[in-house]
């Protein structure tokens, strides 16, 4: 199926506007990903089926859009020095010194789930030598259909292969012989919530201690990272820290980060 000119600057302003994905470079992307999708959802072409996705105002039409042209790939203790830095410079230090309200961590494109079940299983283990430390967890997504699957919290064993056999013992119910179910004393520290990264952060009004961003700015132009710098950064406790991904970096931006190592970086007390 091809995608005109007219159709692809059409859908990519879509995207940028709503979204804030730059998909300037993303065109046979767009037809390959999408094509078979179109026709299997009765569309004769591109035209029709953007012409139905910008008058469809349930959002259902855009979330799968969404999803088609994102990658929601990830896995348990991917970039593994991320959880040791959480647990050596942030949750070491809250251990000896519980701070008032607890410690607040957003992982802030939770995809499946993996990211905030494992910074929330690295907190229950530190929070079971001090009962007096508290760590919450807010996961968000741009995706509802990967929401309601980090929610169910059940895995393949392949999936949770590489966690710590501990970890495994202590924060897994085995379902069958395949699948694994998120303990509820893990689940119950994460709440998960549908937040488009592009739009304003005011659905809670909390500041972080630490914010996990990773690997989401290699979908936006410098722009649009500068605008969720700024968010996040305000978004953050003085001394909070914005973690990112180790492909990423700051580095072509102007933000008040101070880089503390690769991939990441905090905001000044």
């Amino acid at each position: 199926m091809h995608l005109t000119d007219k159709d692809f600057i059409r859908l990519k302003n879509f995207m940028y506007n709503n979204y804030g994905i730059n998909l300037d470079k993303k065109r046979t992307l767009i037809e390959t990903r999408l094509g078979l999708m179109v026709k299997r959802l009765g569309f004769r072409d591109f035209k029709s089926y953007i012409d139905n996705l910008m008058q469809d105002k349930s959002g259902e039409q855009a979330a799968v859009l969404v999803e088609k042209l994102t990658t929601n790939f990830t896995y348990f203790m991917r970039e593994e020095q991320h959880y040791e830095f959480l647990r050596d410079e942030v949750l070491t230090h809250a251990l000896k010194k519980p701070p008032i309200g607890g410690v607040k961590i957003w992982s802030a494109a939770s995809s499946t789930g993996e990211e905030p079940y494992c910074i929330a299983m690295l907190a229950q283990q530190m929070m079971s030598k001090n009962p007096r430390l508290k760590v919450s967890v807010t996961a968000s997504d741009i995706s509802n259909n990967v929401l309601n699957q980090a929610k169910m919290g059940i895995y393949s064993q392949d999936k949770i292969a590489k966690l710590p056999p501990a970890w495994i013992k202590s924060f897994f119910r085995k379902l069958n012989d395949r699948n694994y179910k998120i303990t509820d004393n893990v689940r119950n520290i994460v709440e998960f919530k549908y937040f488009n990264l592009n739009d304003n952060i005011g659905w809670n009004r909390s500041k972080y201690d630490v914010i996990f961003c990773r690997n989401v700015m290699i979908y936006f132009d410098n722009p649009t990272k500068q605008k969720l710098c700024k968010k996040l950064y305000d978004s953050l406790k003085p001394g909070g820290y914005l973690i990112i991904g180790m492909s990423e970096n700051l580095s072509n931006l102007q933000t008040d980060f101070e880089r503390v190592r690769p991939s990441v970086y905090r905001k000044n007390l």
